[in-house]
């Protein structure tokens, strides 16, 4: 299970780690450092590793402080990740301030436990999952335990309480289609408390004498291990929906780019699977640079003609004109533009152009409309009268 989860965390991590090569959004480098943080611990809990790390080390326990340690840091991440996404605490003051009053407290609890975990000379045999069972009866291991129970509560309820409230970052409305993928992640840190409880129920137990309740501990590790899929599960989502997006309107713009670019045998760029967004960008920079090198062979008439209809259309009110205008331009020019080429003819001059003076934010929602009107009727209706009005 722990191994599952680990190349679970680890594919996603390295996604995200890619992903953040070519974005510089601090949450996403962050997101990223999680997720291989995560892997690393559900690595090191397998028992096989466990085991083989202790032996290695000379310290049997060691790694179930390495667990520790880099519990409190994934939930050190999953709290900046919070302070990112909130609508008032993202910006950089307040950011400043967070960091100011919460970096010294993990930094402190996680150089508390590393110290009580050296006094305690925990020398002897342990296994992941009765690691604080074992060691409750010695007083530096249980206040270790307790120290680390202490800051997962502290560290769990600071970050779920940022993902809600009315404006919490479930609530953030720029971006209403996190929604969903800010709840998983805020419940599934909220699912690591029953890992607190039941571990701190175990260790209790057995600081009274009380019977090994090892399967108590268990449980709580099933919880944890519950939580990482569904936070690893969230934070994809909205990465797995930006690729299908990506991937639809690269097959949306083919057609576009076939009409301004396309003749011989080469083909669109191709989108592979490890960075759509090169491929995307490629197409629609060649699509931009076709459409300028179409430009001298557009008629204005195809656009007032668009116009026209759309405004002898009842129908058309929810219409891109522009984009309408666009699409008709397009297909206008280029067997204009191809005949050109074929017999040598000079450049056109005083002929129209398109000119939209849009955000390069928009561009490619620009460029999908303009493919998705190629074929509409508005626009094969434009070009049966400008060929008319021509002959």
């Amino acid at each position: 299970m722990n191994l599952t989860i680990f190349v679970v965390c680890f594919a996603v991590g390295v996604a995200k780690a890619l992903a953040a090569r070519s974005d510089p959004d601090t949450a996403l480098r962050i997101t990223s450092s999680v997720l291989l943080c995560a892997s690393g611990v559900y690595l090191l809990s397998a028992p096989a590793v466990y085991r083989l790390v202790g032996d290695w080390t000379g310290s049997p326990s060691l790694p179930s402080l390495l667990v520790s340690v880099g519990i409190v840091a994934c939930i050190a991440h999953a709290h900046a990740l919070t302070l990112l996404w909130h609508p008032r605490r993202r910006s950089p003051g307040a950011l400043r301030g967070s960091v100011r009053v919460w970096g010294p407290v993990y930094g402190l609890a996680m150089t508390v436990m590393i110290t009580l975990f050296v006094v305690g000379d925990l020398s002897g045999p342990a296994r992941p999952l009765s690691f604080a069972v074992s060691y409750a009866h010695v007083p530096a291991a249980c206040a270790f335990e307790l120290v680390y129970l202490l800051a997962m509560v502290v560290g769990i309820t600071a970050t779920v309480r940022q993902c809600r409230g009315p404006d919490g970052v479930i609530a953030l409305p720029a971006r209403p289609d996190l929604a969903d993928s800010l709840r998983q992640f805020a419940v599934a840190v909220g699912l690591d408390l029953v890992y607190v409880a039941c571990t701190a129920a175990a260790v209790l137990t057995a600081v009274m004498g009380g019977p090994a309740l090892d399967w108590l501990a268990g449980l709580g590790s099933a919880a944890s291990s519950v939580s990482a899929l569904i936070a690893s599960y969230g934070l994809a989502k909205p990465a797995l929906a930006a690729r299908a997006a990506d991937r639809a309107d690269h097959r949306a713009l083919v057609p576009l780019w076939q009409a301004v670019v396309g003749g011989g045998d080469r083909p669109p760029p191709r989108m592979t699977w490890w960075n759509p967004r090169y491929a995307l960008a490629d197409m629609i920079a060649e699509i931009l640079d076709g459409t300028y090198r179409l430009s001298p062979w557009m008629d204005p008439a195809a656009s007032r003609s668009v116009c026209k209809l759309v405004a002898a259309d009842p129908g058309s009110t929810n219409l891109d004109v522009k984009a309408l205008e666009a699409a008709a331009a397009i297909r206008v020019a280029r067997p204009r533009y191809d005949v050109a080429c074929q017999l040598g003819l000079p450049v056109p001059q005083g002929q129209g152009s398109l000119r939209e003076d849009t955000p390069p934010t928009r561009e490619r929602a620009r460029q999908v409309q303009i493919a998705a009107y190629l074929a509409h009727p508005l626009v094969d209706q434009a070009l049966r009268q400008v060929t008319h009005q021509a002959v």
